[in-house]
């Protein structure tokens, strides 16, 4: 099993600050390309989009997108897709997540 309890000082000791620096940029353009028309998507490629986010975010310490990426994958799985609605407060979440970590990422 895969320890969720890493956090981003310990994966920027293991990479080092520009390899970190690097794979934040690519998530959140892979996130952003992921959450664009995410209510647009059929029901399974939206469950696989939240559990990876959900994963990727783990690396990054994003606590409050990472437990709504795992909230809508359930969700999904229970009653089926998203609407416009709740991937509007994904997106929001994200970009509030987004500002945390930069900030972290700065000090």
């Amino acid at each position: 099993m895969i320890n969720e309890k890493l956090n981003m000082d310990e994966y920027r000791r293991i990479f080092g600050s520009a390899k970190m620096q690097s794979l934040w940029q690519e998530f959140i353009s892979e996130a952003q390309k992921y959450l664009t028309d995410i209510e647009n998507q059929e029901e399974e490629k939206q469950q696989i989009c939240f559990h990876n986010l959900r994963a990727y975010g783990l690396v990054f310490d994003m606590t409050e997108f990472t437990d709504i990426c795992s909230e809508m994958e359930e969700k999904i799985l229970e009653f089926g897709a998203i609407s416009k609605t709740e991937a509007d407060f994904v997106r929001k979440i994200l970009y509030k997540s987004i500002l945390e970590v930069e900030q972290k990422l700065a000090g």
